[in-house]
């Protein structure tokens, strides 16, 4: 281990067993010199690098792995657009959308001299945790960037903490955020209408969560790896954990090269690629979660604070792949593309 692992592994280990938002915030900022020294941007070579980092990240804390992918998709983001992003600031992107999401930009008079953001948008991971957030507004197709540190988003924004009902992720504050007149300009514009979607990142971004699950499955197969097992069974079932947990490095390892070959997408497959990467590190977590319960029983689930949040937070996070949804998708692809060959 270098210095500069045994710095990350002493950040993460000074995470409270039950971390806070405040904890999260503090480990994250703490972060932020590493990322921006050790952590290289996706499709430039190294993409590999950037998701091994989130698997670690997620190994340790999924709710901080959370956060710091959002940060990392941000930055991201704001570099294919060639806009600079603030070097001590944590950033966010919250793009979900769906029928709660009324967020839209309006004109605050007939002369359309004033453009706001209004309505209310959810699933606003790190809402009061992070510094700034790129919001992707549906109606215009239009992503903006927004200073929550500023005098007008402190009069302007709302937090609705009381929307999320799950102890899982619930110090991340993924909450429901509503723009009441926030004053924006062209200047907080990120590209240009429908460019997020359209752009070849987009296709690039889609790895990252997949590697945050993978280490919240992997971590549940070190709580297995440091106990004393006492029956076959047991011994079975940790070695088909460790063998998906293995897979699932090999499938990030393959998707990252397959990014690195073609970073702006010329071939038009790296969707389908990264639905192939996706789909088998949901079902490799899926088996995992079956498995961790049915090596040790009811007593991880119900007597251990760490694993307990763990599984609850993996299985609430696995859910952001679509299923059948990303399979019809992948189907309807290798139909037109017969020359595609995973």
């Amino acid at each position: 281990m270098n210095t500069d692992d045994k710095g990350i592994a002493q950040l993460l280990g000074g995470l409270p067993e039950t971390p806070t938002a405040s904890d999260y915030r503090i480990v994250a900022q703490k972060l932020l010199p590493y990322i921006h020294a050790h952590v290289p941007f996706m499709g430039e070579g190294h993409s590999l690098a950037r998701l091994s980092f989130l698997t670690t990240i997620a190994r340790h804390d999924l709710g901080l792995a959370r956060l710091i992918e959002g940060h990392l998709d941000a930055t991201q983001i704001l570099r294919e657009a060639q806009c600079p992003a603030g070097k001590d600031m944590l950033y966010a992107i919250w793009a979900s959308g769906g029928p709660a999401d009324t967020s839209q930009i309006t004109q605050s008079d007939v002369t359309g001299r004033s453009t706001e953001l209004n309505g209310s948008k959810p699933f606003c991971s790190g809402s009061d945790i992070v510094d700034r957030a790129l919001v992707y507004i549906y109606p215009s197709e239009q992503i903006i960037e927004i200073n929550l540190r500023t005098i007008d988003a402190g009069k302007r924004l709302v937090f609705d903490g009381g929307l999320w009902k799950s102890n899982a992720f619930s110090e991340t504050h993924t909450w429901t955020v509503t723009f009441n007149d926030l004053p924006i300009t062209q200047a907080d514009y990120v590209g240009e209408p429908t460019w997020y979607f359209e752009r070849p990142g987009f296709c690039l971004g889609a790895l990252a969560p997949a590697a945050c699950w993978a280490g919240g499955a992997i971590a549940l197969v070190d709580s297995v790896r440091e106990r004393t097992l006492k029956d076959g069974h047991a011994k079975a079932h940790l070695g088909a954990m460790a063998a998906s947990a293995h897979s699932m490095q090999l499938m990030l390892k393959w998707g990252a090269e397959q990014i690195d070959a073609d970073p702006t997408n010329q071939s038009g497959s790296m969707f389908p690629v990264a639905l192939l990467v996706r789909h088998h590190i949901e079902r490799g977590c899926t088996e995992i979660l079956d498995r961790f319960g049915r090596t040790l029983g009811p007593r991880p689930f119900a007597f251990e604070a760490d694993n307990a949040r763990r599984i609850a937070e993996l299985n609430l996070y696995i859910r952001q792949c679509h299923a059948e949804r990303d399979l019809e998708e992948l189907g309807a692809y290798l139909e037109e593309h017969s020359g595609f060959s995973p």
